[in-house]
């Protein structure tokens, strides 16, 4: 492990646990998390400042992107008990030391935005998939047995957890429709079968947020109802996003 990324590793670890004993100190957990994502981004990035998109890069820069998402989104929600998902993402990450890039970026523009806009749309679905897994907890913990127990003081209210879930939802769909949508006018050359696998569980997971925001809508769909459509979208996400390259580069080997 290269010494940025150690000093990264335990700057997110000092924002796990503000975060674990309590919020109170908000300045200080957020400025460990800012100053990790610094680092984290200056390992990720710093070879050529070119990215080789393979497998366990793939993997390293979605648990940054996620840890960053979640900063931003500190500014307009109170949303750092995602920490408690997202840091030990970064903490596996952190292990994965970035290859050095063997390609230069896409040529073509519309690939390059398909490419970011969709970084932009896995990250903010997957925080949803975080909420929905925080939303889950917040319910298990409301019994008379679990009110004092640290994970219940974290976490906020449930309506608003609620909220902020098809907040993410909203936000990350509409990503993911621009994405999809550039993607497909960007196609030129013959569809592979891998180009295939990502188009069609991205379209499924696609179909199950509408599904999701459809109810919502018209039944008041929420809680754990909404927490498992959640989840299995993210699901199909995963598969289209990471399962392909998992089979092509590391069982193939390809």
């Amino acid at each position: 492990m290269s010494t940025l990324n150690l000093a990264a590793f335990g700057l997110y670890l000092a924002a796990f646990a503000g975060i674990w004993i309590g919020p109170a100190r908000r300045h200080l957990i957020v400025a460990a998390w800012v100053l990790g994502c610094l680092l984290h981004a200056w390992n990720l990035f710093s070879p050529g400042w070119a990215f080789d998109f393979n497998f366990f890069n793939a993997i390293a820069l979605t648990a940054w992107l996620i840890n960053t998402l979640v900063l931003i989104w500190t500014l307009f929600r109170p949303c750092l008990h995602l920490g408690l998902v997202t840091l030990p993402c970064a903490f596996a990450a952190i292990w994965i030391e970035p290859t050095v890039a063997s390609s230069a970026l896409p040529d073509s523009s519309i690939v390059l935005a398909h490419i970011l806009i969709s970084l932009l749309a896995y990250g903010a679905l997957i925080l949803a998939g975080a909420q929905a897994l925080m939303l889950l907890l917040k319910e298990h913990y409301l019994g008379p047995s679990h009110l004092n127990t640290r994970a219940s003081a974290v976490l906020p209210a449930l309506d608003r957890m609620d909220a902020m879930l098809m907040e993410l939802i909203a936000f990350g769909l509409l990503l993911l429709s621009i994405g999809l949508a550039v993607g497909g006018a960007g196609l030129q050359d013959p569809i592979t079968p891998a180009t295939l696998h990502k188009m069609a569980f991205s379209t499924l997971a696609w179909v199950t947020l509408v599904i999701l925001l459809w109810g919502r809508w018209r039944f008041g769909w929420r809680g754990k109802l909404a927490a498992g459509i959640t989840l299995t979208a993210m699901v199909f996400l995963l598969f289209g996003f990471l399962g392909t390259k998992l089979v092509l580069e590391v069982i193939l080997g390809s």
